[in-house]
């Protein structure tokens, strides 16, 4: 009892709650007064012939299926001459009487001696869930408890015959509230600890299913889903999302970064398809450019690079860099005549952890001293507590008061044994940080490194044929449009080297001084940054971040566009699939959004409201976003009604009264379509998923598909009248425009913002 003697039995509670929601006013109650304090009263009491708390019996009560799999059974007709009753056997396993046309009855065969087992149970193997397609409701204690159904206000404590409970206050019962004092009563309605203690799995099992019945009558707020957005994709059988690098959740920046990190430790092993520099030299060795190759070329490019890090992590997914997010800040940055000024996401940038910090302020030098002086220890640290972002590694030594250094080796410059250990363990904390990157102006005295704007964008997606676009065929070769913008981002990345003899006059002195050779291409210390050379770019991880971009920008014009290559069945060394084969990202298995919120339903339980926590998107995404769009994932297509769904955003109220003409909060309005099991038991359950290789079989019926509802109008208009977030509300409708039950199953549902 140790444990327990400062907890309170949820009967104590629902006491504590139903006092504070009464006040001091207690009416009589029919001669009842405060009911809830006696529990002998509370538990066996009616009031106006309704059980306060039903019968024990109440718990395992089931509503009466009348039809198949739950389907409404056709009214029954007198027989008559035409019809003659026969045997059958119910969809569901059981036995049922039914009628059936003289003519329609079975005919003799040539099979007509042998003896055909009865089927009365399930033994085909199927999807394991019967979803909305052969479960029966279960109606629970609580749902026909009078407390409970006079706290939501219905029917008959609606007012057309008795007031809502409780009587004699103005306080309102939250969901919370009614949703605890429901779970009490489904857990058999313990009055103490040990009695909880006795029912604990019970209970354990009873607040689950209530809670699952709360969220689907849209008592809860279905909550976003916490896993990564590709984990939460793949539970609903969806594409793997690329989102914009600024909208990963730390969780997936930081699996990135360890998969980068993980690859980079096999960089010395050249065929090792698991090292990042392997990767690298394939853009190397045989990058498409100039021609209508580029694209798709680029595209398997990705898709394969992605496939090596899901071998890693399966949830990882390449994020895409949004120029044009920075267009602004960077007006002055690549024409003019200082170098390094540009900015870039910081997901790439560098900055220094505890753990970083650590490491250098124990290294040694050569002779045992430390490497780094107390003086820039200290400044090391300072940056270490600030967790500032620096765009290049320069600007990073820059605020650690650390000189930029090289040395003589065999003739070659390298790094300091100083700068070698700083950067080194700058690579260590974000892989994504490159060092020989100094974004902005590349030669400091015209726009030879551009910068593309929105327009620019814009122009290139209404380019209506795919040769000035994406690029000439081999007959006739040339750059298209969206490769030139390509061409100014990449110098616009690498930028320009301060620290080179051509960009330094001191640094002229230094290379004299050293006794070393300008080398343009020297490893540590070249001219440009390596995003400007097409044979070393790769090698940046920002140039992944790139070619996304480009890739998006692609797709988005194929949304638009249907042109395509000349030569589609062209092979792209150094794979074996053809332009055809990359012309689609969706068969390729991943889409393009800023960022995506999920929402996990349960389809144990049919959905007759839906409604949403807020969705944690950065108001960067709610500005900047071109189209909205809300997912509803695996609608069962094994329902046994026909339903209206009705999408509210930001409507928390929303209910089949909810006005749907000249509201701005209003979405959309469509309806589904399905139809009733005439199978034998388990027709109606979930399909086994498709595990075959070969099976080219199309879908089956029953495969639950998505809908998807075009939200960018409404979106915008919520946003226009206020709003600083976003929420969605589903309102499930019977055809006959009154609220509907167990019409609707659903896995999930998401929130999508795409560039």
């Amino acid at each position: 009892m140790a444990s327990t003697k400062n907890q309170k039995a949820m009967y104590d509670q629902v006491v504590s709650i139903l006092d504070t929601l009464q006040g001091n006013t207690i009416p009589s109650y029919q001669g009842l007064y405060a009911f809830w304090q006696n529990p002998e009263v509370f538990l066996n009491a009616s009031l106006y012939g309704q059980r306060l708390i039903a019968p024990q019996d109440g718990l395992t009560t089931q509503t009466t299926a009348s039809g198949c799999c739950g389907s409404s059974a056709p009214a029954t007709h007198a027989p008559d001459k035409t019809m003659s009753p026969v045997k059958t056997e119910g969809c569901c396993g059981s036995q049922e009487t039914a009628t059936a046309p003289i003519d329609s009855q079975p005919k003799l065969t040539s099979s007509a001696n042998l003896a055909a087992p009865k089927v009365t149970t399930d033994c085909w193997p199927s999807g394991g869930s019967s979803g909305g397609g052969g479960a029966f409701p279960t109606v629970k204690r609580s749902d026909q408890s009078g407390i409970i159904i006079g706290l939501k206000g219905q029917y008959p404590f609606d007012g057309s015959m008795f007031p809502k409970l409780l009587w004699d206050t103005t306080n309102e019962a939250t969901a919370e509230q009614i949703q605890f004092i429901a779970n009490w009563i489904d857990s058999g309605c313990p009055l103490t600890l040990e009695e909880e203690q006795t029912n604990k799995l019970q209970m354990v099992s009873t607040a689950k299913v209530s809670n699952l019945v709360a969220l689907a009558r849209g008592e809860m707020l279905h909550a976003q889903a916490q896993a990564p957005t590709n984990e939460s994709k793949a539970s609903v059988n969806g594409l793997t999302v690329r989102k914009e690098v600024s909208s990963l959740t730390a969780e997936e920046l930081e699996t990135f970064r360890e998969a980068i990190n993980c690859m980079n430790q096999y960089n010395d092993y050249w065929q090792d398809d698991r090292s990042f520099d392997y990767w690298a030299r394939i853009h190397t060795n045989s990058c498409q450019h100039g021609w209508e190759q580029f694209l798709p070329w680029h595209r398997l490019y990705l898709y394969f690079f992605e496939q090596k890090l899901q071998d890693y992590n399966p949830n990882i997914s390449l994020p895409y860099w949004s120029w044009t997010d920075y267009a602004d800040v960077n007006t002055n940055t690549f024409n003019n005549s200082q170098f390094d000024l540009g900015v870039i996401p910081d997901a790439y940038g560098c900055f220094l952890t505890a753990k970083g910090f650590e490491k250098l302020s124990t290294m040694k030098a050569a002779d045992g001293s430390l490497l780094f002086s107390p003086k820039e220890t200290t400044a090391l640290a300072s940056l270490t507590k600030k967790g500032t972002i620096f765009n290049s590694g320069l600007r990073f030594l820059k605020a650690a008061g650390i000189d930029y250094e090289i040395i003589n080796q065999n003739n070659v410059a390298i790094w300091s044994p100083k700068i070698n250990a700083l950067y080194t363990v700058l690579k260590e904390v974000n892989p994504l940080w490159f060092p020989n990157r100094w974004p902005g102006s590349l030669n400091g005295t015209a726009a030879i490194s551009q910068y593309p704007t929105k327009d620019d964008i814009a122009l290139i997606l209404d380019i209506n044929n795919f040769a000035d676009m994406g690029g000439g065929s081999a007959y006739d070769h040339y750059f298209g449009a969206l490769e030139k913008v390509h061409n100014g981002m990449h110098n616009f990345s690498g930028g320009t080297n301060p620290n080179y003899p051509d960009n330094n006059k001191d640094w002229v002195k230094i290379y004299q001084k050293l006794n070393l050779t300008p080398d343009p291409q020297n490893l540590d210390n070249p001219i440009y940054g390596w995003m400007t050379d097409n044979r070393t770019t790769a090698f940046d991880p920002l140039f992944w971040g790139h070619h996304s971009n480009v890739d998006r920008i692609w797709a988005k014009w194929q949304e638009q566009h249907t042109g395509t290559p000349l030569e589609m069945d062209a092979v792209m060394a150094p794979w074996t699939l053809t332009v055809k084969e990359a012309m689609s990202i969706q068969k390729l298995g991943y889409t393009y959004m800023r960022d995506s919120v999920f929402y996990p339903v349960s389809n144990a339980v049919g959905l007759t409201q839906f409604k949403a926590a807020p969705a944690q998107v950065s108001q960067t995404t709610l500005q900047a976003h071109r189209k909205a769009e809300i997912v509803l994932h695996r609608v069962q297509m094994g329902n046994l009604q026909n339903a209206s769904i009705r999408v509210f955003l930001n409507t928390p109220d929303a209910s089949v009264d909810t006005p749907i003409t000249d509201n701005p909060n209003f979405v959309e309005a469509f309806s589904t379509f399905n139809g009733s099991c005439f199978g034998g038991p388990g027709h109606c359950n979930l399909p086994l998923p498709n595990t075959r290789t070969f099976d080219r079989r199309p879908l089956h019926n029953h495969e639950p598909r998505n809908y998807k509802i075009d939200a960018t109008d409404a979106v915008q208009r919520v946003l226009n009248n206020g709003a600083k977030n976003i929420t969605v509300q589903l309102v499930i409708v019977g055809l006959n425009g009154k609220p509907v039950e167990n019409a609707v199953f659903i896995e999930g549902v998401s929130l999508n913002f795409m560039d």
